[in-house]
């Protein structure tokens, strides 16, 4: 978090110009448009995800086969798996941008869901984030996940929890689109420094850009 600098700053200060404004009602509109916007995050992105996908359809397939040979504990752990990560795994990905928004120095921190598109967030009111910490923000699930589902997968490599654990890994891939999302639009910006806040208040998140100085 940027500590010199204040909303009110960067909407004031001609030094700084609103480059988007982003209606946390649309947050999946705005998350649509910078997967079509940047093509080489989110190409590797969508490599990753792929690769996740492909390894969930494997142990789905393999645990069916030992299904059909009355060892059915693959086959709960991946059922287990799934409702742990579209209940609780929900909660923990928040809480982990939480914790990296608290490391990184912001402390009004707020949770927030819109229901009717499954989309879940967290936001730091009216405090400036730097585009330095909004990637600590941003990698940190993936990254804590991702950890512990291999540190578990590799403790329980022979047995059946290694299905729980690698069924959440895969599942939980598709939770960071939204992250590598926003890490796209700062992208579109590769020369620009920028910063953002948001604003509970009116619900809205606004990405302010230092201008650049024009050469003599």
């Amino acid at each position: 978090m940027s500590n010199k600098l204040t909303p009110e700053i960067l909407s004031t200060d001609d030094n700084f110009e609103l480059i988007e404004e982003i209606s946390h009602n649309k947050l999946r509109e705005f998350i649509v448009r910078q997967v079509l916007s940047h093509r080489h995050l989110i190409r590797s992105y969508a490599i990753y995800q792929a690769t996740m996908l492909m390894l969930q359809v494997f142990l789905l397939i393999k645990a069916i086969i030992l299904w059909n040979r009355a060892l059915p504990e693959a086959l709960i752990n991946i059922g287990l798996a799934v409702v742990f990560s579209f209940s609780l795994l929900v909660i923990l990905h928040e809480t982990f941008h939480a914790a990296a928004y608290y490391l990184t120095g912001a402390r009004r921190l707020h949770f927030g869901a819109i229901w009717k598109k499954f989309v879940f967030y967290v936001m730091a009111d009216r405090q400036v984030i730097s585009h330095r910490s909004f990637r600590i923000v941003a990698y940190t699930p993936l990254l804590l996940v991702k950890f512990l589902c291999l540190a578990g997968a590799f403790i329980f490599r022979s047995e059946p929890q290694l299905y729980f654990f690698l069924t959440v890994m895969c599942l939980h891939s598709m939770f960071c689109g939204g992250d590598m999302a926003m890490l796209a639009f700062y992208r579109l910006y590769p020369d620009r420094e920028i910063y953002n806040f948001d604003d509970r208040k009116v619900g809205k998140t606004y990405f302010f850009a230092r201008k650049t100085q024009n050469p003599v």
